[in-house]
């Protein structure tokens, strides 16, 4: 609560805050007008003050405690309250702007400190991005891999630096090429790390031994549920690719469903498999194999694609997707992806990316 008011005052106009800072400046005179002459309110003004500097400046601190002092001299010298002698008062007065005048140079050294802390903070926060991001680089695919029967494309665009999406092609063996996508709860760097263990499991177990991509999915989920707490789960594509069967076998943990758009115009989704990675350490998955035609068009993508939203919290949508799908059926792999994420951009207008944004596409021959 207090961090969101100290960022919301840090958003306002300084002649705003001044205004503020002094309004409370006389709200204490008038007090102090009130009170009897014995009773000092001289530490409540530190309050304002200390407004003034921490928010202003340190002119603007200083702007507070000469109007304070100008109460001070107007109530003791110059008003019908005045109850000391000339000299007392005028020693009065000036002690009291002294004590002000103090207090402002320490309260603006402060936070010179205090920025520069946080600063030094930002600094590092952004170098350790910056060295997580080169990292992340290097755990997506560094080239896509070449197939007679297969052309495939992919672009993750982060939100923050560093992605908790993850896509993958691995070329298990000769003529079958895994294809993958993951969704890992969350964003920024803690993501991050959950996206790099579900690469590392996915690569331990990526076979097409021991049941194929469903017993893959379930090993894979035992191994990240053992990893995270109750609140931290990934959603995931796995698929092999048979190049000589021209087929795609699939499990779908939880993802959204990828949209396959045959040769002939109809739209299928891929929806078979189970429950997102670390929910439950006993999940099972089940797979589905799907025959593949010459011209047929697979768009895999992350919710941040179709969750994006625009200056009106609009959402992009999967009938936007869909539509950006067939109008762009006929261009390559990677323009595809290109063009995909471009259209979330135009469709945004300049709001604010929120999420992740991942898209692979895969098209047969």
């Amino acid at each position: 609560m207090i961090h969101r008011l100290v960022a919301f005052l840090r958003q306002q106009p300084p002649a705003l805050l001044t205004l503020a800072g002094l309004s409370g400046i006389v709200a204490l005179a008038l007090i102090d007008w009130i009170a009897p002459p014995d009773f000092s309110l001289l530490i409540f003004y530190v309050g304002p003050v200390f407004f003034l500097v921490w928010f202003v400046g340190r002119r603007a601190g200083f702007l507070g405690a000469a109007a304070s002092a100008g109460f001070w001299a107007w109530e003791d010298v110059l008003s019908t309250h005045a109850h000391f002698s000339l000299p007392v008062a005028d020693w009065n007065i000036a002690v009291r702007l002294a004590f002000l005048l103090a207090f402002v140079q320490v309260v603006a050294s402060l936070k010179k400190s205090v920025e520069r802390e946080r600063q030094a903070s930002q600094e590092r926060l952004e170098r350790d991005v910056r060295i997580a991001q080169e990292v992340q680089v290097r755990l997506f695919p560094q080239k896509v891999p070449s197939s007679a029967a297969l052309e495939c494309g992919g672009e993750c665009r982060p939100a923050r630096g560093v992605a908790g999406d993850y896509y993958d092609f691995l070329e298990i063996d000769r003529g079958h090429l895994g294809i993958a996508l993951g969704d890992v709860a969350g964003k920024g760097i803690s993501a991050a790390l959950l996206m790099a263990s579900l690469q590392g499991a996915l690569r331990s177990h990526a076979s097409l031994s021991d049941g194929g991509p469903a017993n893959a999915a379930s090993d894979i989920n035992a191994q990240i549920h053992a990893l995270t707490d109750a609140h931290r789960f990934a959603t995931f594509f796995w698929a092999i690719f048979d190049e000589e069967e021209r087929t795609l076998t699939y499990v779908n943990a939880g993802h959204n469903p990828p949209m396959l758009l045959r040769a002939s115009g109809a739209l299928e989704r891929l929806r078979t498999g189970g429950k997102p990675l670390g929910v439950f350490a006993g999940s099972r998955y089940q797979q589905e194999t799907v025959a593949l035609g010459s011209g047929d068009l697979l768009l895999i993508f992350s919710d941040g694609i179709t969750e994006a939203p625009d200056a009106a919290d609009e959402e992009f949508g999967e009938p936007r997707l869909e539509r950006v799908l067939r109008e762009g059926a006929s261009l390559p792999a990677a323009d595809l992806c290109a063009t995909v994420l471009a259209a979330v951009e135009v469709f945004q207008s300049g709001a604010q990316q929120v999420d992740d944004m991942t898209v692979v596409v895969a098209r047969m021959r």
